[in-house]
């Protein structure tokens, strides 16, 4: 039995659609990928401008205060204390000194006070120091830190270290290509990762100078290859 003229037409019309259809579709990039990268610290070197002739005949143990936030912004106290204990995690994660002690109640303290503190708990130097700059700009805009600091001798009140250091983090813009775009990632707290940045950089020259670090003296020449032997010229 054979279908019904009206049926078959109807049949071939659709075929027909559905291959004129597939033939007009063209491949389409629509779901772009981000590729994101990792906001870093911009910096240069540490300041130094005072530091000790030689190593101690023994590390020395320390004690940090709250650094004071030179700024006049709301507050300001707990912000010092908060990126100091940062300062605080990573020398105590990088050993600057084998017993470093955190005393957060001293955030209104003078260096006098400080020292007499590091002298009664039995360590032999106190650390203060200050934020002169401080910018917070979230995860959506530039951040920024500076900081100085002195360490001192509580016995004879002499200042060994004097550092400053700064940085920045940028959020870039968002680069825009074909097939995919590339867009910076700030950190949840980009203020204590660039706190923690600088002061890994300047724990280091501390860190070698508490523990006797010597650097290896330089190489010398080569030695001079030895003269070959003598040969007599007689044969075999």
């Amino acid at each position: 039995m054979r279908p019904a003229p009206r049926t078959a037409h109807c049949l071939c019309a659709l075929l027909a659609a559905c291959f004129l259809a597939g033939c007009a579709i063209e491949p389409k990039l629509s779901d772009k990928h981000t590729l994101y990268i990792d906001s870093w610290t911009k910096r240069g070197n540490p300041e130094v401008y005072v530091e000790p002739l030689k190593a101690p005949p023994a590390p020395v143990s320390a004690l940090v205060v709250p650094f004071q936030v030179t700024q006049d912004i709301a507050g300001s106290q707990e912000l010092g204390e908060q990126l100091t204990r940062v300062v605080w995690q990573a020398w105590t994660r990088d050993r600057v000194f084998p017993k470093l002690l955190f005393e957060a109640n001293l955030r209104n303290g003078t260096t006098p006070q400080a020292v007499a503190l590091a002298r009664k708990m039995g360590l032999d130097v106190v650390i203060v120091g200050k934020f002169t700059y401080v910018m917070s700009g979230g995860t959506r805009g530039d951040s920024g830190v500076s900081f100085t600091f002195d360490v001192i001798d509580v016995r004879s009140g002499e200042r060994l270290w004097s550092m400053a250091h700064a940085g920045t983090m940028e959020t870039g813009l968002t680069e825009d290509y074909i097939i995919f775009a590339r867009k910076n990632r700030m950190p949840l707290d980009p203020l204590s990762a660039i706190t923690s940045t600088l002061a890994g950089d300047m724990g280091g020259p501390m860190t070698k100078w508490n523990y006797g670090y010597k650097a290896p003296p330089p190489a010398g020449p080569n030695p001079v290859p030895p003269a070959p032997a003598p040969t007599s010229g007689a044969g075999y």
